[in-house]
């Protein structure tokens, strides 16, 4: 039956009881809609032996887009000179991740393999649609984040496939992330603090140093990632504008227990530049990532928590929250505007108190954990 195909009248139409019946678009040749008892789903017709192919469900697909699709799909080389090839989506993914595995790194590849592995899909990729993808993401993951990373994973998988005339178009084509992100508030506890400070201590490789630093200064990955020797005089830290993220120099005490970081001898080597072995920027930060949250059994973390984590136990320990933004090296908050103009005070002396009670709240949440661990 031929009607003419609008986001009102495939709402009018009525689902049968049972069985099927398919309405064809009356603008679009070769387009329409198949009702059944529960569904409506877009479908072509395509091919000397007038195949069917799924396009995607309404509503989950608009009007607008599956005919758009459709229109791809039947213009592309598979629907007039290959119709019989019907490649099996296994097939298709194994092609894909052996591609990945020549040209992608082995952390990069490592995500993919996860959700690619783990959210089973089957038969004909031609006839995988939008909305069993995204049912099988729902059911793997556990997390807003984890389902934006399987989504994209997926995303890319058929473009890809999509490139290799595997499939004329792709299922996801029409949809955005389904989370947004959502500014993180992640702050470690003080026994997780216990728990990534003793881990991190009793290792000597490069990123667990690095680590140690980004939680017992606050300052930032990339700053203490590129730390150089003659950055580091009197207990204090001191980086040049072009080594911040506002371009302005900056200057924070190490307190007691960064010191002892950096005078532990084994570390000498392992992140600071000016060792000919060690000159360069560090990478594998994913991979080094995910060892230390299996190696200690902590909750996702990332990084940056870290220096939010630094803000909140000085919250904690009464510092105040002009000498907290000044270790922070923060350019905005309560010395900003006419306050930065006319407040000309270095806060020294108050940031070395600082820093000397937080040292000395570390060392005694460390001392607590080896209490615990006998």
């Amino acid at each position: 039956m031929k009607v003419r195909l609008t986001d009102l009248s495939i709402r009018k139409l009525a689902n049968p009881q049972d069985g099927q019946a398919t309405y064809w678009d009356a603008t679009t040749p070769g387009f329409g809609i198949r009702c059944s008892a529960k569904s409506k789903s877009y479908v072509v017709m395509y091919g000397t032996k007038r195949r069917l192919k799924t396009i995607g469900r309404h509503p989950a697909l608009s009007l607008a887009d599956a005919r758009r699709q459709g229109k791809l799909f039947l213009a592309s080389k598979a629907t007039t000179s290959n119709d019989a090839i019907e490649h099996d989506y296994e097939d298709v993914q194994l092609a894909y991740l052996a591609d990945c595995q020549s040209r992608l790194r082995p952390s990069t590849l490592e995500g993919y393999l996860l959700y690619l592995n783990g959210i089973k899909l089957s038969g004909p990729i031609s006839e995988i649609t939008q909305s069993g993808v995204m049912q099988a993401i729902e059911r793997f993951t556990t997390s807003p984040s984890s389902r934006n990373y399987a989504f994209t994973t997926f995303k890319v998988f058929f473009n890809w496939a999509v490139r290799r005339q595997y499939i004329a178009a792709n299922p996801l084509s029409s949809l955005k992330r389904p989370h947004k992100a959502n500014s993180r508030d992640r702050v470690l506890s003080e026994n997780e603090i216990k728990v990534l400070l003793s881990y991190t201590l009793s290792q000597t490789d490069r990123y667990c140093g690095i680590v140690s630093l980004l939680l017992v200064t606050g300052q930032r990955r990339g700053e203490i990632a590129g730390l150089r020797w003659d950055e580091i005089s009197d207990g204090w830290l001191h980086f040049s504008p072009d080594r911040t993220k506002n371009s302005r120099g900056h200057a924070v005490p190490l307190g007691t227990l960064g010191l002892q970081i950096l005078d532990r001898p084994k570390i000498h080597k392992s992140f600071i530049f000016g060792d000919p072995d060690f000159d360069q920027p560090f990478s594998g930060w994913s991979r080094a990532q995910r060892r230390l949250l299996r190696q200690t059994g902590l909750p996702h973390f990332t990084l940056h928590d870290l220096r939010r984590t630094f803000a909140t136990a000085h919250a904690k320990l009464g510092t105040p929250i002009h000498v907290t933004e000044r270790l922070l090296n923060h350019v905005s908050g309560t010395l900003s505007g006419v306050a930065a103009v006319y407040n000309r005070h270095s806060y020294e002396a108050e940031m070395i108190a600082a820093q000397e009670a937080y040292s000395m709240w570390l060392t005694g949440t460390l001392a607590e954990a080896r209490s615990d661990s006998r």
